[in-house]
């Protein structure tokens, strides 16, 4: 299974990128994460989002060839979600329904379908379920929370960019975020061996988004290209129980 749903931990890693800033020093984790905030719109901004729609292309490399899925994502936050994916191209004896996927998340209750079987998403792990389970547009916000432990280790570069690198802990696992130190957008993080490169800034209502980013791990590439963001575009919970073919709400509006 978590094979299956690696693309999607994959896809919903949407880490922010910035405006141009001027190269500062900053000197504790805290401070970086805060001033990336910042540069990509502001915490405040982040916070009166209310809902996301996110349209997203990911092709992955297989040893029978590539294959190109299309995803789309739903997020009311926080508290409510609907991811569909679906096959778009792919080598002959892949068949559609194997990879086809859709999640479905409520303060109550959340399920994950796949090849004609429903998992309860408690019963992933934790970092596998978090993907999903969305509670802000702003993943980085998650790490100001006093419950994360931030380090700043020593500074190096990345693609000849002077970089800051903040170890933090991000759903049990140890990861490195890689801050450019001139636009303070985020550059890569790497974490459980994959390194994911992020780029293509977008501007959308005022917030800064990376529209392209690429996975390297042990067992091949991934590229992940975000084709269309919405925010605030008014969904319910009900209207996402709809898409779902969810039988009923598990929790009023």
């Amino acid at each position: 299974m978590l094979k299956r749903i690696s693309l999607f931990a994959v896809a919903l890693l949407m880490a922010s990128a910035t405006m141009n800033a001027s190269a500062q020093d900053l000197a504790t984790a805290e401070d970086v994460i805060k001033a990336h905030v910042e540069a990509t719109g502001g915490e405040a901004a982040w916070n009166a989002v209310e809902d996301m729609y996110a349209e997203i292309e990911v092709v992955a490399a297989t040893p029978m060839g590539d294959i190109t899925l299309k995803m789309e994502t739903w997020s009311i936050f926080p508290g409510y979600g609907f991811t569909e994916m679906s096959l778009v191209d792919g080598p002959d004896g892949i068949p559609a329904e194997a990879v086809a996927m859709k999640a479905y998340y409520t303060p109550l209750e959340g399920w994950l379908e796949q090849g004609g079987q429903r998992q309860d998403l408690e019963s992933l792990p934790e970092q596998a379920r978090q993907q999903f389970m969305r509670t802000s547009p702003k993943s980085e916000l998650a790490l100001l929370s006093g419950d994360n432990a931030l380090t700043l280790k020593e500074s190096t570069t990345f693609n000849e960019r002077d970089v800051y690198v903040v170890g933090a802990t991000q759903f049990g696992i140890e990861a490195e975020l890689y801050v450019d130190k001139e636009t303070l957008m985020i550059l890569a993080q790497k974490a459980a061996g994959t390194t994911t490169t992020m780029g293509e800034y977008q501007d959308v209502n005022g917030l800064m988004f990376s529209m392209g980013q690429m996975a390297e791990t042990a067992q091949g590439s991934q590229t992940v290209t975000i084709k269309n963001v919405e925010l605030n575009t008014g969904i319910t919970p009900a209207q996402l129980a709809t898409k779902s073919g969810a039988q009923k709400r598990a929790m009023p509006e």
